[in-house]
């Protein structure tokens, strides 16, 4: 079987009938700031209630920097749920053949998100055996209980393609020009650039938490 076959295609129909769906949006402007981006005009999202952060992360398998920010970011967000939220969001990249977005989807689908953080972590260090390699990637799969024929099931099932789409849906609204990339309430920006380090992250996500939530509660005054 062709990991990388079915996972091409999906992601091709799927990128083919956007084109044809609502006009795709454009790549956001930035404005720099101190250790972080924003966005020229906020996106028009959803927030979390009680004055919280929503922070949304998008990153994809085979990528150490996004790795350690996964990290940073759970840790973040464990040490300060009464403040933030966390998203993570797998994103696409045409050279990677969108095996994020349909492995994440495949996870979910088989009620086992858990793996998903375990194949960024072992996707991360293997020199992209496990974006490129089909037996290698088979091989991972058996090794956490996962047959082939559970994967053939799967993708057969109505819901599999729903799971994608809604991701890619997220990928569009937000228009990710880099990846690991994470925004906060849809306004302010982190990249690598910031996302290596863990003490950096730590401090321009207080810094950018505490910003936004003095704007909420002045917009709610």
């Amino acid at each position: 079987m062709k990991f990388r076959n079915w996972i091409y295609f999906i992601s091709l129909w799927l990128f083919i009938s956007s084109l044809f769906a609502e006009e795709p949006t454009k790549t956001p402007l930035f404005q720099d700031g101190k250790g972080y981006y924003s966005y020229k005009k906020p996106l028009d999202i959803s927030l979390p209630k009680d004055n919280k952060v929503l922070i949304t992360y998008f990153y994809q398998y085979g990528c150490e920097v996004c790795l350690n920010g996964d990290d940073y970011l759970k840790q973040y967000a464990s040490r300060h749920s009464d403040k933030v939220v966390l998203e993570r969001v797998a994103a696409f990249s045409e050279n990677k053949y969108g095996i994020t977005v349909s492995l994440n989807a495949l996870f979910s689908e088989l009620g086992k998100p858990e793996l998903s953080e375990k194949y960024l972590f072992d996707s991360s260090y293997q020199n992209d055996r496990l974006i490129t390699n089909d037996e290698a990637i088979a091989k991972w799969l058996h090794k956490n209980q996962i047959s082939l024929d559970a994967v053939e099931q799967t993708r057969k099932k109505e819901n599999y393609p729903k799971r994608i789409s809604q991701n890619y849906e997220l990928i569009k609204r937000y228009s990710p020009p880099v990846i690991p990339m994470a925004v906060l309430n849809g306004k302010y920006i982190l990249t690598k650039s910031t996302l290596y380090n863990d003490d950096y992250t730590y401090a321009v996500l207080d810094f950018l938490v505490d910003k936004l939530q003095k704007e909420q509660q002045g917009v709610t005054k």
